[in-house]
Parts: C-alpha cells; structure tokens; sequence
C-alpha cells in the first residue's frame, strides 16, 4: 500500500504482542486498534496507536523524488486499575510499550529498516472520577525515505 502504512502496521503488530504470557506486566495487546477514539469498557485492556501528521525534509528532485520523512506516534495502553493508585498500572504500561517496539530492530514491510526509531516521550492520564481505568502513552518518531511517485 504504502511505506507510511508498513511502518504503521509494523508498530501495531509490536502493541499486539504485549500479554502477560508473552512476558510483559498487562495484556493490553490482546485488542489493538489504529486510530480508535472512543472506548468503552468491553474494550480493555488494549492498545491505540495514533498517527500524528508528518514532517518531509531533504526532498530530492532527481529523476526518482523522494523525501525523508519524520512521522510520530502515540502508543497508548489503557487497562483496569485500582482506582486509589492509577500511576502504578500507568507505569507498567509504559514499560510493555517500550518493550514492545525497543526489544528487537525495527523492520516495516518486506524487511526494510527505519532510517531512525525515537522515544519522544511518555504520559499517564488523569483518571476520570468514578472510572477503574488508566491510560497511558509513549511518543516516537521514525524517520524514513518515500519514494513519491510510489509511496
């Protein structure tokens, strides 16, 4: 389809390897949206991923113009928590996240690597009054090389 998209589906295959029988503290990779806004609680535990807008550098005009690409993400986990202590399941959730797209290269498509892969940063949510659930979230960003005339 293409390389924007590969990377994408890249990054949610990594959310969706994240369960407690997989190695990792949560099971919010047992459901893993693209782009999904609205939750409910049949949908937890699970992950987000949200692609924000990307920044091109460094076009080429040659015969083949291609550009560098900076795209970010937000990798968000939302799960049950005890209601008292929220941050305590935000931070197991930040690190299955990490661990899930930092635990081995990065490869998109027919194995193609990122020209960089970036932790950009990490948020916990305030939990809503009267909710048992926590969101949490990690920003990076991935540099790469499109092809524009075949993306």
């Amino acid at each position: 389809m293409s390389t924007a998209n590969d990377i994408a589906l890249a990054v949610s295959a990594r959310l969706a390897t994240i369960s407690v029988a997989n190695g990792f503290n949560t099971d919010i990779g047992l459901k893993s949206y693209r782009g999904r806004k609205r939750l409910d609680k049949t949908h937890m535990p699970c992950t987000v991923l949200i692609e924000r807008d990307d920044k091109p550098s460094g076009q080429s005009l040659q015969r083949l113009p291609q550009v560098k690409v900076n795209q970010r993400y937000v990798l968000e986990g939302h799960a049950p928590c005890n209601a008292d202590n929220p941050n305590d399941m935000g931070h197991k959730i930040i690190a299955d996240l990490k661990k899930a797209i930092w635990s081995q290269p990065f490869t998109y498509g027919t194995e193609q690597r990122a020209i960089s892969l970036m932790y950009e940063g990490k948020s916990i949510a305030p939990r809503e009054d009267g909710l048992d659930v926590v969101a949490a979230a990690v920003e990076i960003s991935v540099d790469f090389v499109e092809q524009l005339s075949n993306p």
